[in-house]
């Protein structure tokens, strides 16, 4: 708040898209957070938060095709979708989605084929020790999203993160 008690734009604009967000996402209901083996992030030089963007990208292209499969070309048929990258400093730079099901399939069906195209993703990177850790899939308990978006405005240098609208998807 400014010294006149009221909210700053900065503020009013983080509400509004916060609710506009849980308004067309409230009956999604399939989480996501990913991560990448640090083999794959040596692998590429320069992992940040555009590079970690990008190969969401090509990651949610194959779930796409996987799922709806010529319609993804056709049609531009898409898995609805709210992506966000963080950075943390154990972590560094993960995403984490709240998505819903494609018409016809089920929370179960969705994080399955979510998981198998992480899994083809990152699988020559991926090490025994830590494949279990590089993604976790689930069911929301109301939370996700705000939980989500806990980073997209900077309350200090040590964490930050950023809405991926490069791959966020909402269907008209």
């Amino acid at each position: 708040m400014n010294e006149e008690g009221s909210l700053s734009n900065n503020q009013m604009l983080r509400i509004a898209q916060q609710r506009w967000l849980r308004e067309h996402s409230k009956h999604w209901n399939v989480v996501a957070c990913w991560h990448t083996p640090n083999a794959m992030r040596r692998h590429y030089n320069g992992y940040d938060e555009h590079w970690l963007s990008k190969e969401l990208t090509r990651y949610l292209n194959k779930v796409d095709r996987c799922i709806f499969k010529a319609a993804h070309k056709n049609k531009g048929a898409r898995l609805p979708r709210i992506i966000t990258l963080e950075y943390a400093e154990a972590v560094g730079w993960h995403a984490h989605g709240l998505l819903d099901c494609a018409k016809g399939m089920n929370e179960d069906e969705t994080i399955s084929v979510l998981k198998r195209c992480w899994d083809m993703q990152t699988e020559r990177f991926a090490t025994e020790k830590f494949e279990k850790h590089l993604s976790h899939f689930g069911y929301d308990n109301g939370f996700y999203l705000t939980y989500s978006l806990k980073q997209t405005y900077r309350q200090n240098e040590q964490a930050q993160g950023i809405l991926d609208l490069r791959n966020c998807y909402f269907p008209d």
